[in-house]
């Protein structure tokens, strides 16, 4: 597929979209997590000829989705897993919350990311566990964890870790020997793991691998499990599929246990579009790489040009975490709406400081977005 594809403008006005019927047509909208991209053919394909044999009974996964997820866990992230440690959920954030409610009880202690992703908090809240955020730190431009502070934090009561790898909203992809010295620690403490890998696929720095959590080495494979989806990859997360990769089975059993009761199955057309993208996505996925590569160096370049905003180099996603702290605003989520460009706010990652900032739109969109903070911050609030 040609990159230049991915810049023609798809009208998702009246189309009950979340992110672009929020906030009007006066506004340019650059939040929520999806792309502004149609997902690959093979993947309209497929909806399309399951819509035409006319009949949506129930269903079920087939083995064949099953192998195909082998073949592709193998084939992108060199680690062979077994069909049988796979279930599926609706979505990844399903699994974070499962996570909690069926790996631990009432008085036992969680370890979650600070910044990251509200269903990680949503998720302890909710299920009233007791919980310590650890701070992701910068470092070297990458928002690292540091396991000494892991040493601090951890008590006897604390029975799981959670990880977000890619980190979401910083960026980072952990490094196998980062991740190592993670795992040692969950193994001495005798924690399971939960990993969110729902931006494993959005790698942006060539060179650069995503390494699930099983897959690192030494017996991590043992406690620990990923949260995996194609949704945000191929842009269909209006459909609705999570993976779960799983090795141990007792702690799958438990994790498993409420599906097909509080939980419901993903629906049959997300069976359908994901097994087409796995099979038939590669060169789609690499067109997309180069463009939201792109798109990401010009929002980097232009928002460090702008007094007063920062944002570091970002490995992977197509979140754009942005630090507005030395222009002393108090909401900077409602300054930039005001310059008619709504972000999501840095608060729902846990400081209020930044914004971040969805590039998967076109080249252009994205060009306005920017020029319309660059002029309400160097003439307005300059």
């Amino acid at each position: 597929m040609s990159i230049i594809q991915f810049d023609q403008h798809v009208d998702r006005s009246h189309t009950q979209s979340i992110r672009w019927d929020k906030y009007g047509p006066d506004v340019i909208p650059l939040w929520v997590a999806d792309m502004d991209f149609r997902p690959p053919e093979a993947v309209i394909q497929a909806l399309t000829k399951r819509v035409e044999h006319g009949v949506f009974g129930y269903t079920y996964a087939s083995q064949q989705l099953k192998e195909v997820i082998v073949d592709y866990i193998h084939r992108t992230y060199h680690w062979k897993i077994a069909a049988e440690w796979i279930s599926f959920l609706p979505s990844v954030v399903t699994g974070l919350h499962l996570s909690v409610r069926m790996l631990t009880e009432v008085g036992d202690h969680i370890l979650i990311p600070h910044p990251a992703y509200h269903h990680f908090k949503d998720a302890v809240l909710g299920a009233k566990r007791d919980y310590s955020e650890y701070e992701m730190t910068l470092h070297n431009g990458r928002y690292i964890l540091d396991v000494a502070q892991l040493e601090r934090l951890v008590r006897p009561q604390t029975k799981l870790l959670m990880l977000c790898n890619p980190h979401n909203p910083g960026g980072t992809v952990f490094t196998k020997e980062e991740l190592l010295a993670i795992g040692e620690f969950a193994k001495v403490h005798q924690l399971i793991m939960c990993s969110d890998e729902i931006h494993a696929d959005l790698i942006l720095d060539a060179g650069l691998q995503h390494h699930p959590i099983g897959s690192i080495g030494s017996d991590v494979h043992e406690y620990s499990f990923s949260l995996m989806s194609p949704n945000k990859t191929y842009n269909f997360p209006g459909l609705g599929l999570s993976w779960v990769i799983c090795p141990n089975p007792e702690i799958q059993k438990k994790l498993m246990q409420d599906v097909h009761t509080l939980i419901p199955n993903p629906n049959l057309f997300a069976y359908e579009v994901t097994q087409a993208a796995l099979e038939h996505g590669t060169d789609w996925h690499a067109s997309l790489i180069d463009y939201l590569r792109k798109n990401r160096d010009m929002v980097h370049a232009r928002i460090n040009a702008i007094p007063g905003l920062s944002m570091e180099h970002l490995q992977a996603t197509y979140l754009a975490w942005i630090n507005c702290s030395a222009k002393g605003w108090v909401d900077p989520f409602e300054n930039f709406l005001k310059a008619g460009v709504a972000l999501s706010p840095g608060s729902q990652f846990g400081d209020q400081q930044f914004v971040r900032l969805n590039f998967g739109t076109t080249s252009r969109m994205l060009h306005l977005a920017l020029e319309r903070i660059e002029n309400f911050v160097n003439h307005k609030l300059g």
